[in-house]
């Protein structure tokens, strides 16, 4: 039950890190009304492709995705996975490059950029050499009770200036330009966010076995989260001044005014939580990253292995100079993206199959 819960919450907290910056920017670029519709066919198929991977991971008793494929066919394996070592490679390079730039805007002007990754990078690293995956999963428990309360407090206040008017309408005049946005290129950016946190669920060990029913609980929290960071900068702002900004989110948040409170800019809770959440999210995609290595180099300590992957990365970043540069890296990442998000959970559905169809006939 408790390894239900940890890995439902992690699932969680990830998904949180990756919402409230640039997605709410993409989604809204992407159309010009009824925003709820490139919301919910994005979470369609998010909720799609999860459903095939875990369907296909529930064929397998006990075993990873590596060991899944490794067992079939070997060079399977390699054929599947290198695209997703080097999809998980540029997720966290551009993850670490966008964050710091973020941190830098809107906190820490003054400090200095290289210094700001070092941090994104440094504290994950240390988290997943002292104690894995496990570790991982406990850290997520406790980020959630010490980051969650006042995330939802800030979100909650957001509330105090909307005009729901700004939301119509809900269906555009021609019905035609309803999916207008699968057109612009910014929607496939925006499945940024939803194709970084679910790959994780495959490379949990054998000794974390979870129920998948608690991952599609946790649809129903992670919807709203999605739908609130479109809709409280429209409502707040209206579309066309927040599709001006860089980031509509904290724009939004940053407006919000409380009186009793003594602190003058509740920003910093909210940045603050999300900032826990995306180091959460880079040290599990250094594991995944670690876990795909190990298949080809079994006998380099972790110390090692995590160090030189995290001065690879480091580097990789210095060498990104520009915010635009970040934006280039998404695009590129783009195919990446769909391949993950399509081919690697389409397979491991198809091999399960097949060896669940073997295994009965048997």
């Amino acid at each position: 039950m408790l390894k239900n819960f940890q890995v439902a919450v992690v699932y969680i907290l990830t998904h949180l890190g990756l919402i409230f910056f640039v997605y709410p920017t993409d989604i809204i670029a992407s159309t010009r009304e009824a925003h709820w519709a490139p919301v919910l066919v994005g979470f369609t198929i998010h909720i799609t492709v999860i459903f095939i991977y875990l369907k296909g991971l529930g064929y397998y008793r006990n075993q990873n995705i590596v060991q899944i494929l490794i067992n079939k066919n070997k060079f399977l394996a390699w054929l599947t996975l290198f695209p997703a070592f080097l999809y998980l490679s540029l997720v966290i390079v551009i993850t670490i490059r966008a964050y710091a730039e973020i941190i830098s805007i809107v906190i820490l002007a003054d400090t200095p950029i290289w210094m700001l990754m070092c941090l994104l990078l440094g504290i994950p690293v240390f988290m997943i050499m002292h104690g894995g995956i496990k570790a991982l999963l406990r850290t997520g428990i406790l980020l959630g009770i010490l980051f969650l309360p006042p995330m939802l407090f800030v979100m909650v206040s957001s509330f105090q200036n909307i005009d729901f008017y700004y939301a119509l309408p809900l269906i555009p005049k021609d019905p035609t330009n309803l999916f207008s946005f699968l057109t612009h290129f910014s929607y496939y950016k925006s499945l940024f966010a939803f194709a970084g946190g679910f790959l994780f669920l495959g490379f949990i060990p054998s000794s974390l076995t979870f129920k998948p029913k608690t991952i599609y609980i946790s649809f129903i929290v992670i919807f709203l989260f999605f739908l609130l960071s479109v809709y409280i900068p429209i409502l707040t702002l209206g579309e066309e001044s927040a599709r001006q900004l860089a980031f509509p989110f904290i724009f939004t948040i940053d407006t919000i005014e409380i009186n009793w409170l003594m602190f003058d800019r509740i920003t910093i809770f909210f940045l603050l939580s999300l900032i826990a959440f995306v180091m959460l999210f880079i040290a599990l995609t250094l594991w995944q990253i670690a876990c795909l290595i190990r298949c080809s180099v079994q006998k380099i300590p972790n110390l090692y292995l995590l160090s030189a992957i995290a001065i690879v990365v480091f580097i990789i970043c210095l060498f990104i100079p520009e915010w635009e540069d970040v934006e280039r890296l998404l695009q590129w990442n783009s195919f990446l993206r769909l391949y993950v998000c399509l081919v690697i959970p389409s397979i491991i559905f198809i091999v399960g199959y097949r060896h669940h169809r073997q295994v009965r006939e048997s």
